[in-house]
């Protein structure tokens, strides 16, 4: 398993429950950036799973996700981000 960055893991805090991006902006204050460059990395680690934005409303999971435009996803951690976030504790 990688070793999570501060940034990933508040990234990770967020996301117990399916959040959309303008949360985790809110709550963590990184810059738009590093919120892209860390769902990215988490993404491909397989620490969170991407949903579509449904009007609002968390939708089915993505298979692609467009990441010039995280703002139209809700992400949501997955066993190994969670599992993640104890081994950095």
């Amino acid at each position: 398993m990688s070793k999570i960055t501060q940034s990933q893991r508040s990234i990770l805090e967020q996301l117990i429950y399916a959040e959309p991006y303008e949360h985790i902006r809110q709550e963590t204050g990184l810059s738009f950036g590093e919120i892209r460059d860390d769902l990215i990395t988490l993404l491909h680690h397989n620490m969170i799973e991407v949903y579509e934005s449904d009007s609002g409303k968390i939708g089915a999971k993505v298979r692609h996700f467009d990441n010039d435009h995280p703002e139209s996803f809700f992400y949501r951690a997955t066993k190994s981000g969670l599992s993640a976030m104890k081994v950095t504790s």
